[in-house]
């Protein structure tokens, strides 16, 4: 009976000391986005607009965060997509500006290129639980600034 407490006790301490050599999560500060997080931010953007430029509006919705998907449904995304952010479906590429680290979660800019224009679009991203969730995407209209 005290051999097998030793063991147990032996398999505890292992296990305790193994886990402390783990790495640690990395902690993002407000501001610019880590570069690691920012190759997960970009690819988990890429695949959704991916998807949506497949037609593959289930798997397209899989990369909205949960809170979007609670108020949101598949059908509504899919509409929204269609009339909105048609240039979604059919772009001619990507290009990933500035990424930012916000008190509401991560902040994406994205360019893309459709029929020899460009569409910039801010999204806005949540970290929960250790799940990227696009919860918005607005497109950042141009500015028709007269000078004086």
């Amino acid at each position: 009976m005290m051999e097998k407490v030793k063991i147990l006790i032996v398999i505890a301490i292992s296990a305790l000391i193994l886990s402390s050599c783990a790495p640690a999560a990395v902690e993002e500060t407000l501001g610019s986005c880590s570069k690691d997080r920012r190759v997960v931010v970009k690819k988990h953007i890429s695949n959704q607009i991916n998807a949506i430029s497949d037609g593959n509006w289930q798997r397209a919705y899989s990369y909205a965060a949960a809170s979007f998907q609670e108020s949101v449904s598949i059908d509504l995304f899919k509409a929204l997509i269609t009339k909105q952010y048609k240039f979604l479906i059919s772009n001619d590429g990507l290009t990933f500006g500035m990424c930012t680290n916000t008190d509401q979660g991560i902040n994406q800019i994205v360019v893309i290129d459709f029929q020899g224009k460009k569409r910039t679009l801010s999204y806005d991203l949540t970290l929960i639980d250790e799940r990227l969730g696009v919860v918005a995407a607005t497109e950042n209209m141009p500015t028709n600034e007269v000078a004086t």
